[in-house]
């Protein structure tokens, strides 16, 4: 690469972080510190950054002016009446699409129309339908309700319309059915209902955890405001919903499905984030909707949203840019104090209280929690939506917040930028005074300083590098885990596995959705005798699980599959798993999780210590004969026996199994083999042979195959595992104790 290309690209990265920095302050350091002793080239940089600022104000004010011209056109040549008040194709739309019934049609936006529609079957219940509003050729149209239903289709939460199904009209259209939400936009339904502030910042937790949930998922909704909260009093309660995710960012959309043009912009001004009304190229992350929130907890406290209204009541877009890029917001208790006394009156009432005690609620924790969701730097705001919704939990429970105080150095700027004159005074009093005593010591002091600025400079770039580094490697596990389940989803099980494969999940956090990857990948893998593929997908498995709640995983088969796959690869990661299990899981709740337990702890040889440990889940599990699956708990039961040296009561066990009328083929092969075992160890081994042999037997016709009361059902592969692995155990006692 040649010089001119060089300095080109170090160039077009120096612009490029001077219009990520929002507060002039900073982007002016930046540039000092960077051209310095070169003002030339900083002088050309400031012109080009306010020439891209200005290219910026063009576009908007000349889309304002087209827009306004288009309308004067058609009120001049179309009366209003003879505007169509329906879709082109709206008289053409049958009475049904599939299995849904149109009832009615709710309404319509940007991105289509929405109606009311009943599912007739599979089951019958009322839902949503939403149609493209342009035409199926418009890609831009397209891929955002592509987008949406992804989003929607990728996210399960209480506070998140569900997306049901997708398809098409018979026109071309598509459309996809989704969770018929009724309410009310959030803020009006609170000043119909006169919530007060308490229950008010209650709901709006809910809203965050549910933006929290999105997030997590890689989806940023980008248009956050009242009317795309819904809510609704379900048994008492608050329930809010959050719809319309047409102009959600989600990571699943390829480079090549970008839809946004230099003067097409997606949101709603008032409650747009800075970076999203720049215009500099910049691109806006998760960070963009917490801004958002921000405004939408500033108007469930004020009434008002915070953008300057100070020029006109209905300020256009231009307008509100600079407003949200330039005006110093005010706080929310200052905005209050200053409303007339009538209507100070009226905002406490739809509060459920006086106009004194509204100021005093806000004023203080709350203006700081809302100001630093409202900071036009999205490096100084809340970094995640649960972040903000902590801090509320905090102020409700009287706890110090996270928000207040800022750092002195930032309380110090914001007190200069106010009294610049009176500060610059006082500060030049100040240097007159001791300037005799201090310039001794200064040149010492300048120099000891410097190096240790730049020994904190260097360690802070440092820690910035291997922050992004660690960032960056997470943010691609995340992606690539939505990928897997979004093939996963489409019944792509090989192509997810082989991306699981070349881009490995290691470095992945805990979650559920990750878990649920795993999960299928080490199903599939197990099936088709993969045992090492399948043991790394069960490894992260074990990962992942550690995310949710240990009850919840104790009633699945994640730990039998995880147990199962672990013991064909490595009996030490086995037992080192068991140890996790004796920490995490124990004590059981329940028959059917103390089952589960006994059964994934006990498929090896115990010491007195995890038998005393599990004497409890034996109580809990209690007579095989009465829990919901007597052939498995009698294994369970069986196992413990045989590992504690009750070689009567293991037989016992065995034979109270393997008479059960629901014994499944893979349940009756483990417990001949356990009973083969017992045998062995108590002495008998004519008995013992016999039991090994069935055993074998069943394992060899089965095949993998199962059998309950001599009909075929649905086989588990871990189930077979656990037969195989007993069975194995089982022949080298016998051959152990006939020798």
């Amino acid at each position: 690469m040649n010089a001119n290309g060089h300095d080109e690209e170090i160039s077009s990265a120096i612009l490029e972080v001077a219009l990520s920095l929002d507060d002039p302050d900073a982007r002016r350091a930046f540039l000092d510190r960077v051209f310095e002793n070169r003002d030339a080239a900083r002088h050309e940089m400031t012109r080009l950054l306010e020439a891209t600022d200005g290219a910026a104000t063009f576009f908007l004010e000349a889309r304002e002016e087209r827009a306004q011209v288009t309308a004067n056109i058609l009120s001049e040549t179309k009366p209003p009446s003879t505007l169509p008040a329906r879709f082109p194709d709206e008289e053409s739309m049958p009475e049904k699409l599939g299995p849904y019934r149109l009832i009615s049609r709710l309404g319509e936006g940007g991105g289509g129309v929405v109606y009311e529609a009943e599912q007739e079957h599979p089951i019958r219940r009322r839902v949503a339908l939403k149609i493209v509003r342009m035409d199926a050729e418009n890609p831009g149209a397209l891929v955002r309700f592509d987008i949406e239903r992804q989003a929607l289709a990728l996210m399960d939460h209480p506070n998140i319309a569900k997306v049901f199904e997708a398809g098409t009209t018979p026109s071309g259209k598509p459309f996809f059915a989704m969770e018929l939400v009724t309410g009310e936009p959030i803020v009006r339904y609170c000043n119909r209902h006169k919530l007060d502030c308490v229950a008010r910042l209650e709901l709006f937790v809910l809203v965050c955890n549910a933006i929290q949930h999105a997030h997590q998922k890689g989806v940023i909704h980008r248009d956050i405001k009242p009317s795309n909260i819904l809510v609704t009093l379900q048994d008492g309660t608050h329930v809010p919903k959050i719809i319309d995710f047409g102009i959600a960012k989600s990571s699943g959309v390829t480079r090549g499905e970008a839809i946004t043009a230099h003067d097409q912009f997606f949101g709603t001004p008032a409650y747009m984030s800075p970076e999203q009304v720049a215009l500099t190229g910049i691109d806006v992350d998760t960070r963009s909707d917490i801004f958002s929130l921000g405004v939408l907890l500033y108007e469930l406290l004020t009434g008002a949203t915070p953008i300057d209204r100070s020029t006109t009541a209905e300020p256009t877009f231009s307008q509100i840019r600079k407003s949200l890029l330039t005006w110093e917001t005010l706080r929310p208790s200052e905005i209050i104090s200053k409303l007339p006394p009538e209507n100070l009156r009226t905002l406490a009432a739809e509060r459920s209280t006086d106009s004194s005690s509204l100021v005093s609620f806000v004023k203080g924790d709350l203006d700081w929690i809302v100001m630093m969701a409202l900071e036009k730097n999205r490096m100084r705001r809340y970094q995640t939506a649960n972040g903000l919704a902590t801090d509320i939990k905090r102020f409700l429970t009287h706890q110090p917040i996270a928000a207040r105080p800022p750092s002195g150095a930032y309380v110090l700027t914001k007190f200069v930028q106010r009294n610049r004159f009176a500060f610059g005074a006082g500060v030049l009093l100040v240097m007159l005074l001791i300037t005799g005593l201090a310039i001794t010591a200064a040149m010492y002091e300048s120099e000891r300083k410097t190096a240790i600025e730049q020994l904190r400079l260097k360690n802070e770039a440092q820690a910035a590098r291997n922050q992004e580094s660690r960032l960056r490697k997470q943010a691609d596990a995340r992606s690539n885990v939505a990928r897997a389940a979004f093939l996963l989803d489409q019944g792509r099980i090989d192509e997810a596995d082989a991306l699981r494969r070349d881009y490995p999940l290691e470095s992945i956090e805990p979650s559920l959705e990750a878990a649920a990857v795993f999960r299928s990948l080490g199903d599939w893998n197990s099936e088709h005798g993969r045992w090492n593929q399948s043991h790394q997908c069960f490894q992260l498995l074990r990962q992942a699980n550690r995310q949710d709640n240990a009850q919840k995983i104790l009633q699945g088969d994640d730990l039998m599959a995880i147990s199962a796959a672990l013991l064909r690869e490595d009996a030490a990661q086995y037992r080192e798993f068991r140890d996790e299990m004796m920490d995490r899981y124990t004590p059981a709740e329940g028959q059917q999780k103390a089952e589960h337990l006994l059964k994934v702890c006990l498929l090896q040889p115990a010491d007195s210590a995890i038998l005393e440990k599990l004497r409890k889940d034996v109580d809990t599990m209690g007579d095989p004969r009465k829990t919901p699956c007597p052939a498995w708990s009698s294994l369970s039961l069986s196992l413990y026996c045989l590992r504690n040296g009750d070689y009567d009561e293991a037989l016992d066990a065995c034979e109270m199994g393997i008479t059960s009328p629901e014994c499944k083929s893979s349940c009756q092969a483990s417990l001949e083999a356990v009973a083969a075992m017992a045998h062995a160890n108590a002495g008998h081994a004519d008995l013992a042979g016999i039991s090994l042999r069935k055993a074998r037997d069943i394992v060899r016709n089965c095949d993998g195959k199962d059998f309950e009361r001599g009909k075929p059902i649905r086989p588990y592969w871990f189930d077979w595992a656990i037969a195989e692995l007993l069975t194995k155990e089982a022949g080298e006692r016998v051959e152990t104790a006939s020798r």
